[in-house]
């Protein structure tokens, strides 16, 4: 149990500076504003996605053959 919430940690970690990095690259690009804010959007949410698929594991709920 321990070494699940380990991982978790880390990948929160490694999932936040990724992130942060996609999100200073989407600012350098010249594109119109709103398009931004949907990348900016898309990609919180693929990131959180990712987390609850790694989580949920740990709260007893299976997610099957994924």
């Amino acid at each position: 149990m321990i070494e699940s919430l380990i991982v978790l940690i880390i990948l929160i970690i490694v999932l936040g500076i990724v992130v942060f990095v996609i999100n200073m690259l989407i600012d350098l690009i010249p594109m119109d504003p709103r398009f931004k804010q949907v990348a900016k959007v898309l990609l919180i949410l693929v990131a959180v996605l990712i987390l609850i698929m790694r989580a949920l594991p740990l709260a007893g709920i299976s997610l099957g053959h994924i």
